[in-house]
Order: structure tokens, then C-alpha cells, then sequence
């Protein structure tokens, strides 16, 4: 009886893990697509004619984040550092209008958030 009732703990626990797993996965590619957004929102704003050299830097930390969560391996230690960068530096950033601005900034809080709960939730 006590056998049968490990193997059942056992196998609750794998289980567990591999649910655990499949959605640690899904919120790392979801987290990629977010940033793949920004890198593509970075890239408008230098079309946009205004601070071009301030927007390619932040697409370049953007495309760092999205590198970062990009493969099952995540950079960590990349992925803080170009954070720490990035929100440093946004808020000083201009573009052609206040409203792509403020979008912008509230796409990458949004990410950020969504990197926090992955990060508590599989790091």
C-alpha cells in the first residue's frame, strides 16, 4: 500500500512539473513576441524622423530583451541589464507625437509586467 501510494505522489509531481513546464514555454515565447513587437514599434519611431539615433538604441536594447526569451535557455543577466538600460533611458525619448510616445512607453511597462510574472513564475 505505501508503494502504491509514493508512485501516486511521484507521478502527481511529474505531472505537475510538466504542466508547470508547458506554461513556463508558452509564457517565454509569448514574452518574445511581446518584445519582437517593440523592436518593430522602435523601428517606426526611427521612421518617424525624430531622435532617430536615440530610437535605434532603444531598438537595439529591445531586440537584446527579445533575444534574451527567444530560445528555452533565457539570459537573465542580459535580459536585467538591457532592462535596467531601457527603462533608464525611455523616458527621455521623443518622437513625432506625444500620443506615439505615451503608447510606446505603455507597451514596454506592459512587457516589463509581463517579464515580472514569468520571471516569479519560472526563473
Amino acid at each position: 500500500m505505501t508503494r502504491f501510494t509514493l508512485a501516486l505522489v511521484v507521478t502527481a509531481a511529474l505531472l505537475s512539473g510538466c504542466e508547470n513546464n508547458r506554461e513556463c514555454e508558452r509564457a517565454r515565447i509569448d514574452l518574445a513576441k511581446t518584445w519582437r513587437g517593440l523592436v518593430e514599434g522602435a523601428s517606426r519611431r526611427q521612421l518617424a524622423g525624430v531622435d532617430i539615433e536615440g530610437w535605434k538604441w532603444v531598438q537595439g536594447r529591445v531586440a537584446l530583451l527579445e533575444s534574451s526569451f527567444a530560445t528555452t535557455q533565457v539570459t537573465w543577466n542580459s535580459a536585467d541589464k538591457a532592462r535596467g538600460e531601457l527603462t533608464s533611458r525611455l523616458p527621455g525619448m521623443q518622437t513625432d507625437t506625444p500620443a506615439n510616445l505615451t503608447g510606446y512607453r505603455m507597451s514596454v511597462q506592459s512587457a516589463l509586467t509581463e517579464q515580472d510574472a514569468f520571471a516569479k513564475k519560472c526563473r
